[in-house]
């Protein structure tokens, strides 16, 4: 393992050496190339060519840029450094081999202060974007930056008109950037891209979350650099103008140089440094591999898995052991990762092994549920049958007298045997009824009263097959009865029919709401029914001259709409 860590670090450090050398190898050809467009040999030539070389060189670096800085707003605000620092190179090259126009060489001049104003300030949006996630905006107080920036901009853009920034002899025939001088404005700006450089510094530096040490210092040496530079060239150090006069693609350089500082000590965090990743991380099973499945980063003590099996996991995971391989496809190679699943299998064989037992007990209950079921089932009908029975025994014992009779004088005596037929008849519209009624009222529910209704219109049909003439009224008000109400309303009415039934020639009927329910019978027989009254809830009423008996009852629970 430490020999795969010590290959990792020697090809990470190669690419490191390889990509550092070209790009110093390009700006060392620039400076040569400067230096040669210096003579009379292809001067203009020479200058092109350097000037494509720059722009070539920060070209790839904000393409470089966009493919190893994580975060998505850091990632745009240095795209935008590289496209300033590419349009500054383009600027230059317009100003001294394009344009000879005096004023439009002035104006591109102008142009260089567009990179150096905004360049500063978005380092200090970059330190300030810092850990923050890809979905984080700005307040609307930062726009001051941009503000400031755009104003000196503007300063150096109109200083044809005020000289704020540079100033120029009065006895001028051509306005140069070789007979300027500088007032506060310059001063301004300058001072502004310091400040800027140096906040974002402080700000990445107390944002830095590794171990800081020496080496975090680097960013500050081109830094440093750039404004030695400056103060130098502003006081017009003829060496220096000699060997670095060109302040756009020195300014250029040391911006880069400061930014991939920053990127190397961990104040910008990329994607470029998958073996401190990888180095660092313990407890995991993750390893990145080419296109051919060899390995390139790997987790500490990852268990080596074959080329074979990374290839089948390639179309789906693949267990071996007690672990499972997983494979997805990344930019340039796969990742791999294996999944512990011996917890997991040893989970399932317990969790079949008790659904296997869940299940055998599932069908002990079912059946032990069915059962259950089946005996309360019967125990319910049976008392069902000695509900019904006991509410319709007289009757029922009645009938089979009547049966019996019936038997004994059908052949001699047919009148009679009619009547007994009627009689039972009478008797058996009764029972269904009743134990139509019984079976609603032990349920708790209201009855409507057109339940009731044709409860006594089937009983006074019947009682027509005795001769008996009937009428019937039932108050079109009444809608719901309680069970036990009509229960007791229906049996009044069949014992004051069976108190006399044969000798029994009318019957008038009549339910109506009055103070309750009020059930009124006016029955015209032989008998006397009088002995059917008690306490106050049951009256008899009759005349001497009269024909007919007046029953009421008067039931206390009454209906309920």
């Amino acid at each position: 393992m430490k020999a795969k860590w010590g290959l990792f670090m020697t090809e990470q450090k190669k690419n490191t050496i390889i990509t550092s050398g070209i790009a110093v190898l390009a700006v060392i050809l620039a400076y040569c190339f400067r230096i040669v467009g210096r003579g009379s040999f292809y001067p203009m030539l020479f200058s092109y060519l350097r000037s494509f070389i720059y722009i070539g060189l920060f070209a790839a670096w904000g393409l470089s840029v966009r493919q190893r800085i994580v975060q998505k707003q850091v990632c745009r605000f240095m795209t935008v450094t590289a496209v300033l620092l590419i349009i500054w190179m383009v600027v230059r090259s317009a100003k001294y081999f394009i344009f000879w126009q005096p004023d439009a060489v002035r104006y591109l001049w102008y142009l260089f202060y567009l990179p150096m104003l905004f360049v500063p300030m978005l380092a200090l949006l970059i330190a300030m974007s810092l850990g923050k996630p890809d979905e984080y905006k700005f307040p609307k107080g930062m726009s001051v930056l941009w503000i400031i920036s755009g104003v000196l901009l503007l300063l150096v853009l109109t200083n044809d008109m005020h000289q704020f920034v540079f100033t120029f002899p009065k006895d001028a025939a051509v306005w140069t950037d070789k007979n300027n001088g500088y007032s506060i404005g310059y001063f301004m700006i300058a001072g502004w891209q310091v400040l800027c450089a140096f906040a974002a510094l402080v700000i990445m530096f107390f944002k830095c979350r590794v171990q800081k040490g020496r080496l975090h210092f680097l960013p500050i040496v081109p830094m440093l650099l750039t404004i030695v530079y400056s103060v130098l060239y502003y006081a017009g150090a003829d060496w220096l103008l000699h060997l670095f006069g060109d302040i756009a693609a020195f300014q250029s350089v040391m911006y880069i140089l400061t930014f991939e500082f920053c990127i190397a000590c961990g104040y910008i965090h990329s994607n470029s440094r998958y073996v401190d990743l990888f180095a660092s991380s313990v407890g995991t099973s993750a390893e990145i591999t080419d296109k051919d499945f060899t390995v390139r980063y790997a987790a500490v003590n990852t268990a080596p898995i074959s080329k074979e099996t990374m290839k089948k996991a390639e179309q789906s995971p693949v267990t071996m052991g007690g672990l499972t391989v997983h494979t997805m496809p990344v930019d340039g190679g796969y990742a791999v990762w294996t999944e512990d699943v011996s917890a997991l299998r040893d989970i399932k064989e317990n969790s079949e092994l008790l659904a296997d037992e869940l299940a055998d007990r599932n069908e002990i209950l079912r059946y032990e549920y069915k059962r259950e079921a089946k005996r309360r089932k019967v125990e319910e009908q049976n008392r069902l049958y000695d509900l019904l029975r006991s509410a319709t025994q007289t009757q029922i014992d009645r009938i089979a007298e009547l049966t019996k009779e019936y038997r004994r004088i059908s052949s001699t005596d047919p009148d009679s045997a009619k009547t007994l037929l009627a009689e039972i008849a009478v008797l058996c519209s009764y029972i269904k009824r009743r134990k139509h009624l019984t079976l609603l009222t032990d349920r708790d529910i209201k009855i409507a009263a057109t339940e009731l209704h044709r409860a006594f219109n089937e009983s006074l049909q019947t009682l027509k097959l005795l001769g008996v003439r009937s009428s019937l009224y039932v108050d079109e008000s009444l809608s719901m009865l309680s069970g036990k109400t009509a229960t007791a309303v229906f049996d009044f009415y069949e014992s004051v029919i069976e108190a006399d039934i044969l000798n029994l020639t009318g019957i008038q009927v009549s339910l109506i709401k009055a103070n309750g329910l009020r059930l009124s019978l006016n029955v015209c027989c032989k008998a006397d029914l009088s002995a059917l009254a008690s306490g106050d809830s049951i009256r008899c009423e009759k005349e001497d001259d009269e024909e007919y008996q007046r029953l009421v009852f008067e039931a206390k629970e009454g209906d309920r709409k």
